[in-house]
């Protein structure tokens, strides 16, 4: 090889080494962190009960993410735990349901049936229309709060 030669691969390989560094240093501005891993998406898996990170390898941005299992920080944890939670729980009244409406008190229990306004899971308040004949052939709408306590099964408000 010729000095010429040399000389040019010299170069080229000083270049690709500073093109190298300034890559690794956007890289490590870019959020990656010191195993070499970006965090690109986190979820919480209410099923499961536990979160999911979508981590990229930064010095291969080219290959597909991967989904691992990640410990549950305590503070935030809670209460994504709490809102998976809530949304998991089915909805026992649908808008549109029929529904008992009831009351109970020391000595006297009232029934009726009414028709949901919206949906709602267990413990979720709740408005029952109900309608009723009056004597002079009309009829009367009565919306009445409660709180959902079964499917089809709302207790009214005192």
């Amino acid at each position: 090889m010729t000095r010429r030669m040399i000389a040019a691969c010299g170069v080229l390989l000083a270049g690709a080494m500073a093109v190298g560094d300034r890559t690794a240093a956007a890289q490590a501005a870019e959020g990656c962190g010191a195993d070499g891993l970006r965090v690109v998406a986190t979820r919480w898996d209410g099923v499961l009960g536990r979160g999911w990170e979508l981590r990229q390898d930064c010095s291969h941005p080219d290959w597909p993410a991967r989904l691992v299992a990640v410990a549950v920080h305590a503070a935030s944890g809670a209460v994504e735990q709490q809102r998976a939670a809530a949304a998991i729980l089915p909805l026992l009244v649908r808008a549109g349901d029929s529904v008992r409406l009831w009351q109970q008190a020391e000595n006297v229990r009232i029934e009726m049936t009414g028709v949901a306004e919206q949906g709602a899971r267990a413990g979720e308040p709740i408005t029952v229309r109900v309608v009723r004949q009056t004597d002079d052939a009309g009829q009367t709408v009565q919306r009445i709060s409660g709180t959902v306590r079964g499917a089809g099964d709302v207790e009214m408000e005192q």
